[in-house]
């Protein structure tokens, strides 16, 4: 009866899940979107960004710096309500902020990266648990970014139900 009982339990808990879409590697989380223009999904990218309470305070055109007739954008994130409580768990705050996520074209692949925000706050502020809990926050909202963009077009072996 046990048994039969955890069971169910488990396969309710599958009834909330989703496809994470994201991927981590070295330092950085990312998404691989195999059907959609570039300018498409940027835009969509933009989008999320925007719903998520985020504002791009700048794009830097990496292709046209480097002459590449690739696609190739990094976005300059910020949260302002964000940014006054990381200034006050971490003054030097400034010499990590702003959030960058990179969107380019690799092959027929749009590629979506966002850096592992734990990772600086190892750096800067390895001790400093308000701080790490602070950045898991961001952390958390940067792949929710990148999984919703994901999912505007790719289609999850998983439905969700509520």
């Amino acid at each position: 009866m046990k048994a039969i009982m955890l069971t169910i339990a488990f396969l309710i808990g599958f009834s909330y899940a989703y496809e994470d879409f994201v991927q981590y590697e070295k330092g950085y989380y990312y998404v691989v979107i195999k059907k959609g223009s570039f300018k498409v999904i940027n835009a969509k990218l933009q989008e999320e960004i925007i719903n998520h309470g985020w504002d791009v305070i700048h794009t830097i055109n990496v292709d046209k710096t480097v002459k590449s007739k690739t696609p190739y954008k990094t976005h300059l994130l910020c949260k302002a309500k964000y940014l006054k409580k990381g200034v006050e768990y971490f003054k030097p705050i400034g010499v990590i902020i702003p959030c960058k996520m990179a969107i380019f074209v690799d092959g027929n692949n749009v590629v979506i990266m966002v850096e592992d925000v734990m990772e600086l706050g190892k750096i800067y502020a390895p001790e400093d648990k308000k701080f790490e809990k602070f950045l898991r926050q961001v952390k958390s909202e940067m792949i929710d970014i990148l999984n919703k963009t994901a999912a505007r077009f790719m289609s999850s072996k998983y439905t969700p139900y509520e």
